[in-house]
């Protein structure tokens, strides 16, 4: 595990955000190995920590913490709602690798942290935010995701918002998520709201360094919308389709 965690901070390093506040691993070192899931979010939010909050000290300090169930998130709620999802789900969250899209905190997408020069004639700090966020996904921290897929091999993705989704729709498909390319059979509409939606899709992850065939992708609303309840009848849904694919 220590050369994994060693190759995993060199990584890091090569990114020169080493020292921005926020998590890579979130389900504890032990995890990464091989398995059949891969947990993956949008970005760590906050949490209380016994160390300086940089990701640096995160790979190299919290060992084997998990966050959703060890951590002391400031959204309480949204840590209960990811626990009842795997529950629903009958997968054992502590036994699943769980990382996000960009590894840099921040209580949302609306306040991630634009790096890039800003001026007059840009989007408003909000959709700058958000395309730092994707761009952080697909580029920045992305052979770290790539390291990490290679080890763990796994049969299916579950995403935690559309950030996540995207991520591997684009690496996938090799162009833009649109609620349109996914048939009906594989989408799963709310009925308690007008824009909520879980989707289902596969196909081979194919890079330079690695390829996975057929991997699947489950994606679910961001789990930090409302709680458990709200979410509980597309959580079913999940577990319905997870059960027809024989992992």
């Amino acid at each position: 595990m220590q050369a994994k965690i060693l190759k995993l901070k060199n990584l890091l390093l090569e990114t020169g955000l080493e020292q921005e506040p926020g998590s890579i691993i979130y389900s504890g070192d032990s995890t990464l190995k091989k398995g059949n899931f891969y947990f993956l979010g949008t970005n760590p939010g906050g949490n209380r920590l016994d160390y300086n909050d940089t990701i640096l000290n995160q790979v190299m300090l919290s060992n084997d913490k998990n966050e959703y169930i060890d951590g002391n998130w400031g959204n309480r709620e949204h840590q209960e709602t990811i626990k009842s999802t795997f529950r629903e789900l009958d997968i054992n969250l502590r036994e699943t690798f769980s990382t996000n899209t960009s590894f840099i905190r921040s209580p949302g997408e609306q306040k991630y942290p634009p790096r890039n020069p800003i001026n007059k004639e840009d989007l408003k700090l909000a959709a700058k935010a958000k395309k730092q966020l994707k761009k952080d996904g697909r580029e920045t921290f992305w052979p770290i995701q790539e390291y990490f897929l290679s080890i763990v091999k796994p049969r299916l993705i579950i995403a935690n918002g559309s950030i996540a989704r995207d991520l591997f729709w684009h690496k996938i498909m090799g162009n833009e998520f649109k609620d349109k390319k996914i048939e009906l059979k594989n989408k799963f509409i709310y009925s308690n709201s007008a824009n909520k939606y879980c989707y289902y899709f596969n196909g081979d992850l194919s890079t330079q360094s690695l390829f996975i065939p057929n991997l699947r992708v489950l994606s679910l609303p961001h789990l930090s919308f409302q709680d458990y309840s709200f979410h509980k009848s597309g959580i079913q849904w999940a577990k319905e389709k997870i059960s027809l694919l024989n992992i």
